[in-house]
């Protein structure tokens, strides 16, 4: 009789442990979340960053802060957050150079991405423009290729330096034509020096590219998505020029491996449904993106695809950043 008791005890026990632990996942959040950014204030990604911290205040109850963590091509925070309690406390707001280019471009990392984080939505999709000084001859990426072709490592591209989606663009692009071109590195004035004619061309993300291409100072030699854009109709997409040739970036959301399966919903359905309001639609439209909302298994797989394609590209060019 007595063991028949304990028994009985101690499984009351158990279960009002795992009750306990349903209701506080359930209960989810009970305090504040940070937003960590791997770029600086007023970066796109941080914008969007503090939209969707002000949306995810309001739904959860709780106030959600944006930090910046910048450096490293995003390292410094994606390394943070790995390191973080997965207790969806802490959210990683990033793009997607990080977990499918980085592994890649540094040896030696101090975070594997996809053991230590967990994909929850991409939330946009952005494309590039390809920008070119107004008085060199060729009009668009069809002509530049031209030229390149009959002036090999004559015509010189800008980047933000090597291994940045800019630089890896033209590498893409050139081992697709079989041209040659010169790459010119920059920390920072590249948008200057093409206005200016010190270098060719240089890619910039939409929400940067199309103001610059729509301001005349820069030309719109392409935009790297699949089709044609509403903002830059006389633009041309890549493919008209190399077909099959689209490359386009997106930012999405990670927590620590390890969070309860039950909060990594929830935190999907919190963006997705922001994701999905016409107030949010608007402010990506802003920014010549497109709204997503994927799954965190879609974001998984692509994550693992676009990881192929980068990394045996990074390897054949052998580009290393450490």
């Amino acid at each position: 009789m007595h063991s028949i008791i304990r028994h009985l005890i101690i499984g009351l026990s158990v279960l009002a442990v795992v009750n306990s632990a349903a209701v506080a996942q359930s209960a989810f959040p009970t305090r504040a979340i940070r937003i960590i950014s791997p770029v600086p204030a007023g970066v796109a990604p941080d914008v969007m960053a503090r939209l969707y911290a002000d949306q995810l205040s309001r739904s959860l109850g709780q106030p959600v802060t944006v930090e910046n963590k910048p450096g490293a091509s995003g390292n410094i925070a994606a390394d943070f957050v790995a390191k973080a309690p997965a207790d969806g406390y802490t959210i990683f707001y990033a793009y997607n150079q990080i977990p499918t280019m980085n592994p890649h471009l540094f040896r030696k990392l101090s975070y594997d991405m996809a053991r230590d984080l967990a994909p929850v939505t991409q939330t946009l999709s952005t494309a590039y423009v390809v920008l070119g000084n107004n008085d060199f001859p060729a009009k668009d990426l069809a002509g530049v290729i031209d030229y390149a072709r009959k002036n090999p490592e004559k015509v010189a591209y800008a980047s933000y330096g090597p291994g940045t989606a800019g630089h890896l663009i033209f590498e893409v692009l050139q081992e697709q034509t079989g041209v040659k071109m010169l790459h010119v590195p920059y920390k920072q004035g590249a948008v200057a020096d093409v206005m200016g004619g010190q270098v060719t061309m240089l890619v910039e993300p939409f929400p940067s590219g199309v103001p610059l291409a729509k301001s005349g100072r820069v030309r719109g030699l392409a935009v790297t998505s699949e089709h044609r854009v509403a903002e830059l109709p006389n633009v041309p997409a890549m493919n008209e020029a190399v077909p099959d040739l689209n490359l386009v970036g997106w930012q999405g959301v990670w927590v620590p491996a390890g969070t309860p399966p039950d909060i990594v919903a929830r935190l999907n359905l919190e963006f997705v449904r922001i994701t999905k309001t016409q107030e949010m639609q608007k402010r990506i439209a802003d920014f010549a993106s497109t709204p997503m909302g994927s799954s965190p298994q879609e974001m998984k797989a692509a994550i693992q695809r676009e990881s192929q394609q980068w990394g045996a590209l990074i390897k054949a060019k052998n580009i290393t950043l450490d």
